[in-house]
Formats: C-alpha cells, sequence, structure tokens
C-alpha cells in the first residue's frame, strides 16, 4: 500500500466520554507534536474531543537548508499563489479515508479538520469537497489558492458542507502568509454563504499563536462541548 493510499497518525484520547474528534494538519517541515501542544493548551482531552494528528506524507526541499522536510504537497513559500493541484488533490483521498475511519468512530457532524499554514490550505478543500457534513474547519494562517472553485469538483463546497462553519485566525505580522490571504479567504466564504468566524492576532507565522478564548469557544459550539476556557484568555471573535 502506498504512502498515499494511507496516512500515518498519532492521537490524543480523551479523558472523559468521547464526544467530538479534530484532525489537525500540520504546516510545511513541521510533525504530528507541533499541533498536540495546541490541543494540550486547550486541554480538549478533558472535554471528551480526541485529537488525530496526520503526518504529511512528502517530503520536499526546505528553502531555508535545502534539506527534504515533511509536506502535505510540494510548495514553493516565495511563491504561495502557486499550487502544485495534482499534489494538492492527490492528498485528499487518504483524508477523506482518515475522516471516514472517524466517522465511523463518532460520527462526521462530530468532526472538526484544523490546519496550519498549507495544512489549513490542505484541510479547507478537503472539508469542502467531503461527501459527509463536518461540523466545521478551523484555519490559521491559510492561503488562499488563486482559483479555489476551480479545484472544486462542482465549482463549489459538497452540497453536505456548503454551509460549514468555518474559523480563521491570521497573525498580522506573518511574512509567510500575509494576512490580506486569511481575509480575502474569508470574505469569499462569507461569500458562499459559511459563517466564518475572523480573529486576527499581534503575531507571525506560528501554528495557532495568541489564540485563547476564540477557537475554544468555536469547538464548543460546533461540537456541543465544553472546552475549558484558557487562563487569562479575553472575549471570544464575533462572527461574521
Amino acid at each position: 500500500m502506498s504512502t498515499m493510499d494511507r496516512l500515518q497518525y498519532e492521537t490524543a484520547d480523551p479523558t472523559r466520554p468521547h464526544r467530538g474528534t479534530v484532525v489537525w494538519l500540520h504546516g510545511i517541515g513541521q510533525a504530528p507534536g507541533d499541533l498536540m501542544a495546541v490541543t494540550q493548551r486547550f486541554r480538549l482531552a478533558e472535554a471528551g474531543v480526541r485529537g488525530v494528528f496526520p503526518r504529511a506524507p512528502v517530503a520536499a526541499p526546505s528553502l531555508l537548508s535545502g534539506l527534504a522536510v515533511p509536506c502535505w504537497f510540494p510548495q514553493n513559500l516565495l511563491a504561495i499563489d502557486r499550487i502544485d493541484v495534482e499534489g494538492l488533490l492527490a492528498v485528499h483521498r487518504p483524508l477523506s479515508a482518515l475522516l471516514d475511519a472517524e466517522a465511523d468512530r463518532i460520527g462526521a457532524g462530530r468532526i472538526v479538520l484544523a490546519g496550519f499554514s498549507q495544512g489549513a490550505t490542505v484541510a479547507l478543500t478537503t472539508a469542502l469537497t467531503y461527501a459527509r457534513q463536518l461540523a466545521g474547519v478551523a484555519l490559521y494562517a491559510p492561503f488562499m489558492p488563486p482559483d479555489l472553485p476551480a479545484l472544486l469538483p462542482a465549482g463549489g463546497p459538497s452540497p453536505a458542507n456548503s454551509g460549514l462553519p468555518v474559523w480563521i485566525g491570521h497573525g498580522a505580522r506573518d511574512w509567510v502568509v500575509p494576512e490580506r490571504s486569511g481575509a480575502g479567504l474569508r470574505d469569499l466564504l462569507t461569500g458562499w454563504g459559511h459563517p466564518v468566524t475572523w480573529q486576527r492576532y499581534p503575531g507571525g507565522h506560528e501554528p495557532f499563536a495568541g489564540v485563547r478564548a476564540s477557537l475554544p469557544a468555536y469547538l464548543s459550539d460546533v461540537l456541543d462541548v465544553h472546552v475549558p476556557r484558557v487562563p487569562g484568555a479575553g472575549p471570544a471573535a464575533r462572527t461574521r
């Protein structure tokens, strides 16, 4: 079986009865553990939320070191508007299979697909093409493909996820994926009728950096669970 038929992944099981699952997709050059730290910060296990952390199946040279690093598809970070469409679509198949397995465990309507940077682009396009209705999708520092509708078989979201609630966070000082990319995606999805929660943070290109009340509140809402408040968290972002 090829690596594109099945993804390797790690899990963090809930300490209370299983109420929902978040599947987390890391960014280029990262590993599942980078997002495991996020779930620990939000104490999702205590809320009955299972974490699933796939490992990107492709390796491509890093612009910084020249060494091969994990990625979902080959990507030049100096030209993020150029998408390897074939590579992006190829990873949808094993991700959809992983979602099917989790749906058999808890139900598709209790699954959120989350991602950072390139993982956010993969999470969004997978969610919008997935055949079963998901609970939501959470994206941090997403870069919007230049022609997102062209990546979707019907030119838009699948009927099952046409009204999928979306959470988007972006750092104002992100030099890798400019904030305008996340804002543009926000506006496009809002125009398609998705309820979008938008949150702007002061930091740069780090996975879910600075996130406190907004994302836990979103997960509590779409998964119908009680995610504990992060100490020192302010009010949640508004939904637009």
